[in-house]
């Protein structure tokens, strides 16, 4: 793992948040302006509009067009990119580290000057809603939109980032404008940098472009989720099942996010977990089956998926029922939380080897916590986790009256087996 010169946290005058990773080893510097506005915060009328700004800010600037934006990235030996999350928007240039001015330049060009005209619009709409018909029509995919809408419900944490069709369709220039206008500025913007870069050169960058812009203004605080436990079907032609289940899990600020982390691991994360041992391997039932904890500001969730015939899919939830009661009943086996601890750690430390990767680690850690955390803390709190740790939050978690659980697969049959469940026990 390259090892940070240092991580630095300052504001420019305006109070704007700098947060830079110099890393004087690389030969390449990412830049991103981070915004705390993601679909979370939209209105139900405007499903996807966030996600909708994210494409149109590379269709062109005042002073530039998309082509001229894309050459002059490409000619600096960069790329641009961007996402956005349930809970933010990040925009990123990555170049060289001897033309980070240009990736500096071509960044500030695209957050404070973008068209936003209606024709950019008309032709985003096309894309986005291609890409709404290719999320729906990869199940792979699609059943984590339909678990999120079946745990948090009628909560913007369970939309889908994209939106749908019809919210898509509906928005105009104007919603696009206002919507940028109140929350493309501060304080809910940070600048993220990593690689070989000088920090105080980022600072003084960052407030030149951006301490100009007039703050937001007041925005309705975030309203935590309540979580669903129920099954819900939502019908396809195919006979494949796609299944999701899971429980409420712990918020990126709760300090036992690492132990819920590693249980999840422990059950369900590489070839050696125990349900793709025993699901995967003994019993042959699926291609595929994993098991993740993902963390918000505000709420989280541990959750397992899989794919499988419609004739099996009951089995298969029984099966995964039987491993969580053995892990809350017997607890760990010898050696398997240092398997997982390695494996944890492992995925962490591959992902640190570019410059990107760094950038979105650090923007995003930031953006939910307030916080500018090292990766060596990051695998100190892995490494902190006890086995008593793991079976208490096994325990904690995966109880079978939070169970809330997702089938995407043909609906006769899967609403038998749906009532056949509600008896499970674990």
């Amino acid at each position: 793992m390259a090892v940070s010169d240092e991580i630095t946290t300052n504001r420019t005058p305006a109070g704007i948040p700098v947060v830079v990773e110099r890393l004087p080893g690389f030969h390449s510097a990412s830049l991103s302006v981070y915004l705390g506005t993601g679909s979370r915060d939209e209105d139900e009328r405007q499903a996807g509009i966030a996600h909708m700004l994210e494409h149109m800010l590379f269709k062109g600037t005042t002073r530039r067009t998309a082509r001229e934006m894309s050459e002059q990235v490409e000619a600096a030996g960069g790329e641009m990119n961007g996402y956005t999350t349930k809970e933010v928007t990040s925009y990123q240039v990555c170049a060289l580290d001897e033309t980070v001015d240009v990736a500096q330049d071509i960044l500030a060009d695209m957050v404070l000057n973008p068209l936003l005209d209606a024709s950019c619009l008309t032709t985003e709409k096309n894309v986005v809603l291609q890409e709404i018909n290719m999320l729906q029509n990869d199940p792979d995919d699609y059943i984590h939109v339909l678990f999120a809408e079946t745990l948090w419900g009628d909560h913007s944490m369970g939309r889908s980032e994209a939106g749908s069709s019809a919210t898509v369709s509906a928005l105009t220039e104007r919603d696009v404008r206002e919507f940028f206008q109140r929350h493309y500025r501060p304080p809910r913007m940070a600048v993220i940098a990593v690689g070989n870069v000088d920090p105080a050169q980022v600072v003084d960058w960052a407030s030149e472009s951006f301490d100009g812009l007039a703050p937001a203004p007041a925005r309705q605080e975030r309203a935590a989720p309540h979580h669903n436990a129920e099954f819900r079907v939502y019908p396809r032609e195919d006979r494949q099942a796609y299944v999701g289940m899971g429980f409420p899990g712990c918020s990126s600020v709760d300090p036992e996010r690492f132990a819920l982390r590693l249980t999840a691991s422990i059950l369900g994360m590489g070839t050696s977990s125990r349900l793709f041992q025993e699901i995967r391997e003994k019993e042959g039932l699926v291609y595929e089956i994993f098991a993740s904890s993902s963390s918000y500001t505000d709420c989280g969730a541990m959750s397992i998926f899989f794919n499988t015939t419609v004739d099996d899919q009951e089995k298969v939830v029984r099966l995964v029922g039987k491993e969580i009661r053995r892990l809350k009943d017997e607890g760990l086996e010898k050696g398997e939380l240092e398997r997982a601890k390695r494996l944890l750690k492992g995925i962490y430390v591959r992902r640190l080897e570019s410059s990107e990767t760094r950038m979105v680690r650090l923007g995003e850690a930031f953006m939910s916590t307030g916080r500018a955390t090292t990766p060596e803390e990051s695998l100190r709190n892995i490494d902190a986790v006890t086995e008593e740790d793991v079976h208490r939050m096994a325990r904690k978690v995966m109880l079978r009256d939070r169970l809330c659980m997702t089938l995407h697969a043909p609906g006769k049959e899967s609403e038998r087996d749906a009532k056949e469940l509600e008896g499970l026990d674990f």
